[in-house]
């Protein structure tokens, strides 16, 4: 994993996103999330994202049928989420702040920039 403390550190409401290095073959970086919080459905066109968890639980909630499926991610447990535009939602539904590393592969700088500005 990359180290958090190399990362760019942007404050987005209940999250906080910790931006590490983007190319267009790969980006790398954390999400944390407050207690009870998640971010909206969403997908990334542009790659396959793989999400570690690091510390604290979440619940993945991917959209692979109508209904989704959820997914408890417990410390240092891992989830590909594939094909690249499969829609999920990163939730916390727990009492502690949660804390995930997410590696892509693929090109989503543009997304990432999105972020930074305050677009998503």
């Amino acid at each position: 994993m990359y180290p958090i403390n190399q990362c760019q550190k942007v404050v987005s409401g209940k999250a906080t996103f910790y931006f590490g290095p983007s190319t267009k073959q790969k980006s790398v970086g954390y999400l944390e999330l407050k207690p009870q919080s998640s971010l909206v459905l969403h997908n990334r066109e542009g790659g396959i994202e793989t999400v570690t968890q690091v510390k604290g639980q979440c619940v993945m909630i991917v959209f692979d049928q109508p209904q989704g499926t959820n997914y408890l991610l417990k410390a240092g447990d891992k989830l590909t989420i594939k094909p690249k535009g499969v829609r999920h939602i990163h939730t916390n539904p727990f009492d502690k702040t949660c804390l995930t590393y997410w590696h892509f592969d693929g090109d989503i700088r543009k997304v990432i920039e999105a972020i930074k500005a305050g677009a998503e």
